[in-house]
């Protein structure tokens, strides 16, 4: 690292005093102190040289040509039922959650990098570019509908304008949120729906993804009751109601499951900087003792599926235009292997966060998961597979409702 990367890291920490989430401080502290570690220069130099030669690690992996036909994809009426929803005629997007769909880190090439947020490359709500360049959901579905609004562009800085961003359209993900925060996120969407004139809130429909989960399972050790399963789906649900019962109509809500964070364990075992970087990225997944990894066993399931109980349950299905569906293609993901070993070209520096690779993986495996029917979604992300194609037959994204109604037609 520079003696230029060197200040600007003492700047972070300085602006990061009053941020408690995700451990920034003390990444900021440790990456600062590791600038200076001949070891630790050493080792990165080494590692990262070998990553970054990957030509398709910063930008991602040019998309393919798209290989689903977008004829008759985009109704010739505006649907008033969400069951009945093309993907042409999703016209606002929209992101809540944590770093993930922020886009932090998801370009970077240091440790002090990853402290950026790529918003415009979010693999659910970033719309940089176009498909022929970025694959990302918003990028997909422009392929349908040119006029989609709301996916966020460029690059924010967190601990400056990060929430905020001008350029961040509906994407309010906050990095180093957590579950406990966000009920006021979806205050501030609800906010921007009504009053940031991107939208039109009566007549647009709208699609939300929502994902949250990993920070409150990753630092679960500081606080148990905290960020015990029961919580965490209390406020999942307190959540969803406060978009519910706003009356926000025309909207689908995706609602993505919790990755498995135990996998961190190997990622810090992977190499000398993960190892140095995961104390303070993911302290409690990383670094568990043993009666700590056995409650990480037993609550990860507990999280997962107390969501999908709580969607099964109906709650949410009283209106027509409005519908939450449970994507799962992260429950089981675990890191990619190439040669048999963990190929970090999927993660940022900090070997946790998505690089570029790794959104435009998880930007697939959604689009894929919106298409498969509930009860037969996959539960890992697509890595190397091809796109699900909405057919004439069934140009609909996937809710309870229409599932139904296809296995009733078989």
């Amino acid at each position: 690292m520079t003696r230029a990367s060197i200040f600007l890291v003492s700047l972070l920490v300085l602006s990061w005093r009053n941020v408690n989430s995700l451990n920034l401080t003390e990444y900021a502290t440790t990456v600062e102190e590791l600038a200076l570690d001949e070891k630790f220069v050493e080792e990165y130099t080494k590692w990262s040289l070998e990553l970054f030669s990957q030509p398709d690690y910063i930008d991602g992996p040019t998309p393919p040509p798209f290989p689903c036909s977008t004829e008759g994809m985009k109704s010739v009426e505006v649907p008033t039922s969400v069951h009945a929803l093309r993907p042409g005629d999703i016209q606002c997007i929209a992101g809540m959650g944590d770093s993930i769909t922020a886009g932090m880190g998801a370009r970077a090439i240091t440790p002090v990098g990853v402290l950026l947020e790529s918003r415009g490359r979010s693999w659910s709500v970033g719309g940089d570019d176009s498909y022929k360049k970025v694959l990302s959901l918003p990028n997909i579905l422009r392929l349908y509908n040119p006029n989609l609004k709301g996916f966020s562009t460029k690059t924010s800085i967190s601990f400056l304008n990060g929430q905020n961003a001008k350029h961040n359209g509906l994407n309010v993900a906050k990095s180093g949120a957590r579950s406990y925060h966000m009920v006021d996120q979806a205050d501030l969407l609800l906010d921007r729906l009504k009053n940031g004139k991107l939208c039109d809130w009566d007549n647009d429909w709208k699609m939300i993804t929502f994902f949250i989960g990993g920070n409150d399972l990753c630092d679960f050790c500081t606080d148990m009751e905290k960020h015990d399963p029961a919580n965490y789906i209390g406020w999942i649900r307190d959540t969803l109601d406060r978009l519910y019962n706003a009356n926000l109509p025309r909207t689908l809500v995706n609602v993505v499951l919790i990755l498995d964070v135990r996998p961190v364990r190997e990622l810090k075992d992977g190499n000398f900087v993960c190892k140095i970087l995961h104390k303070s990225v993911c302290p409690c997944a990383a670094y568990p003792t043993e009666d700590q990894e056995k409650t990480l066993s037993e609550w990860i399931p507990q999280y997962q599926q107390g969501v999908v109980d709580l969607i099964n349950s109906g709650r949410y299905d009283g209106r027509d235009d409005f519908t939450v569906v449970v994507q799962p293609f992260l429950s089981q993901t675990t890191p990619p292997r190439k040669a048999n070993k963990i190929d970090f070209s999927y993660f940022a520096p900090d070997c946790f966060h998505f690089s570029a690779k790794g959104h435009a993986v998880a930007s697939l495996s959604l689009w894929n998961n919106m298409f498969e029917p509930i009860g037969a979604k996959k539960t890992s992300w697509h890595q190397g597979e091809p796109f699900e194609c909405p057919s004439q037959d069934h140009p609909f994204i996937y809710t309870s409702k229409n599932s139904m109604s296809e296995k009733k037609q078989q």
